[in-house]
C-alpha cells in the first residue's frame, strides 16, 4: 500500500453504479464485496457514533465466535442493512478509506446494492411502497386536506393505530400537514441588483404538497433580488424510491424530468431547489445512475440549493440591501446530511448571517430523520434516539428562531424537543426553513 494514499485529505470520488450489469445482482459477488468493506470497517470504527448501522454491525463481530467478521453468518446482516439512512455522512465527511483511496468504501452504495436486490427479489412489501408513491398521495390528500390531516394528526389515536397495523407507520411518529398552495403576490424588482437572473424554482414534492410556505418565501425573496423565478414541479425526485432500491424506477423519472428541464438549461437558467434531498439527487445520484445522458449531466451542472443560490447572487451581484434585524437576532441553523452531502459548505448558516445584527448558532449532526424510513414502527424509536444529540445542542442555544436545511428533519427535531423539554432546556417553538428567515427579514410575512 502506498502510505501516501492514506488518509481522507482528498475529495470523495464516486464511479456510477453499473446498476444495468449483471454482475451487480450477483449474491456472490455482493457478499464477498460486502465483506471487504465491513472488515475494514471492523478494522477502523470510527463511523461507531454516526447511525445504527455501525454499531449493529460491531456488535455482531464482538459477539462472535471470534470476535472477527470470518465466524458472522452473511445473514445476520440484514439489520446493519436496514438500519442505513443512506444519509451519506460516512462517506462524505467521516470515512478515511473512501476513492480513490485504495480500499475503496463506499457503505451507502453497498447498502443500496443490497436493497436494488431485496426490490428486484419482491421482498419490499406492498404497504412499504405505497409510503413512497408521494405524489399519487400528495393528489389524493390535497383534495381532502381536512379529512387527511385528521387522519395523520398524533390526537387521532384511532386512526394512528390503523395507520400503523396496515403501512407500518409509527402511530408516535409526527407526518407532515397536506396544505395549500401559497403563490407568491409580488412583483419583480427591476431596480435590484441581479435583475436580469432568470431560475427555474424546482418546488419538489415536499413543497408542491405539505409546507408551500417555503416555495412562496423562496420566491419572494429571489423576485426581491430581481431574479425572475419560475415554479417548476413535474414529479418527486425518486429519493423514497431510492432509499428502497427501487433504481429502476428512479432512472426512469430522472430521464424524464432532466428531460423537460433541458430546455430551461439551454436558455441558461438555474435549476434551483429548496430541499435538501431533491438538490442531492439533482447533483449526485442520477448522474450515478444515468452516467450517459447529457441532460441529467446538464441539469447536475445547473442544480443549485436555494441558500447556495443565494449566496451566489450575494458574492456576484450583492443582495437587495432592505434586510432589517429579526426582532430576537439568535438564529440556531440545522444542516441536514443532503446538504452536507452536498458539498457546497455552510451556506445556509452564511446566508443567515447576512440578516443585520443576527447571531448563528450551527448544529450540523444528523437528525435521525431519514425521510420515510424514519416514521416506521421498526425506527421511529432508533430515529428519535440518533437525533436526541443534535435536538438538545439545539435547545441548549435557546433561539427564538430555529431553522433546518430539512423541513421534516426540523419537525422531527422539534418532536424530540417536547419530549425532551425540562425546565432549564426549552423546547423548540417553530421550525423554519433558512429561506424563509430571510424572507422575514425582508418584511414579507
Amino acid at each position: 500500500m502506498n502510505n501516501a494514499n492514506e488518509g481522507g485529505l482528498r475529495a470523495p470520488e464516486r464511479s456510477a453504479l453499473g446498476w444495468e450489469k449483471e454482475e451487480y445482482w450477483d449474491l456472490d459477488k455482493l457478499d464477498d464485496e460486502t465483506r471487504r468493506q465491513f472488515d475494514v470497517c471492523h478494522g477502523c470504527r470510527r463511523c461507531f457514533n454516526l447511525c445504527d448501522s455501525f454499531p449493529k454491525l460491531f456488535d455482531l463481530i464482538d459477539e462472535s465466535e471470534t470476535y472477527e467478521l470470518d465466524s458472522v453468518n452473511s445473514k445476520d446482516f440484514k439489520p446493519v442493512i436496514d438500519a442505513c439512512t443512506l444519509c451519506d455522512m460516512c462517506f462524505m465527511v467521516t470515512c478515511p478509506y473512501v476513492p480513490p483511496h485504495e480500499f475503496a468504501i463506499d457503505i451507502p452504495k453497498l447498502m443500496l446494492r443490497h436493497r436494488a436486490i431485496d426490490y428486484k427479489e419482491g421482498k419490499v412489501k406492498f404497504t412499504e411502497r405505497v409510503i413512497t408513491e408521494i405524489d399519487r398521495n400528495g393528489k389524493i390528500a390535497s383534495k381532502i386536506k381536512p379529512i387527511a390531516n385528521s387522519m395523520t394528526s398524533l390526537k387521532n389515536k384511532p386512526s394512528r393505530y390503523v395507520l400503523e397495523k396496515t403501512l407500518n407507520i409509527d402511530k408516535k411518529a409526527k407526518l407532515p400537514k397536506f396544505t395549500k398552495p401559497s403563490p407568491s403576490k409580488n412583483l419583480l424588482n427591476d431596480k435590484a441588483p441581479s435583475y436580469g437572473e432568470e431560475v427555474i424554482l424546482f418546488s419538489s414534492c415536499y413543497g408542491s404538497y405539505h409546507n408551500t410556505e417555503i416555495i412562496k418565501a423562496a420566491q419572494d425573496v429571489l423576485k426581491k433580488n430581481g431574479v425572475d423565478v419560475v415554479p417548476y414541479y413535474d414529479g418527486c425526485c425518486g429519493m423514497p424510491q431510492l432509499e428502497q432500491g427501487n433504481i429502476k424506477r428512479v432512472a426512469k423519472q430522472a430521464n424524464e424530468i432532466s428531460n423537460k428541464l433541458s430546455k430551461h438549461i439551454d436558455k441558461g437558467r438555474k435549476i434551483v431547489v429548496p430541499i435538501p434531498s431533491c438538490a442531492l439527487m439533482f447533483k449526485s445520484e442520477w448522474p450515478l445512475i444515468e452516467p450517459t445522458n447529457e441532460n441529467i449531466a446538464k441539469l447536475s451542472q445547473s442544480t443549485m440549493d436555494i441558500d447556495e443560490y443565494i449566496m451566489y447572487l450575494f458574492e456576484k451581484n450583492g443582495l437587495e440591501g432592505s434586510l432589517k434585524p429579526l426582532d430576537k437576532n439568535t438564529i440556531t441553523v440545522h444542516l441536514s446530511c443532503h446538504s452536507r452531502a452536498q458539498n457546497i459548505g455552510p451556506k445556509s448558516a452564511q446566508m443567515l448571517k447576512l440578516i443585520p445584527d443576527s447571531k448563528v448558532n450551527v448544529i450540523d449532526r444528523c437528525s435521525g430523520h431519514g425521510g420515510s424510513w424514519g416514521v416506521k414502527k421498526g425506527n421511529f424509536d432508533t430515529a428519535i434516539k440518533v437525533g436526541k444529540i443534535p435536538t438538545k445542542n439545539a435547545m441548549k442555544c435557546d433561539s427564538k428562531y430555529f431553522a433546518s436545511t430539512c423541513p421534516l428533519a426540523g419537525e422531527h427535531m422539534k418532536q424530540i424537543s417536547d419530549l425532551e423539554a425540562k425546565q432549564d432546556l426549552k423546547s423548540i417553538n417553530k421550525t423554519y426553513h433558512p429561506i424563509e428567515l430571510l424572507a422575514l427579514s425582508y418584511g414579507f410575512k
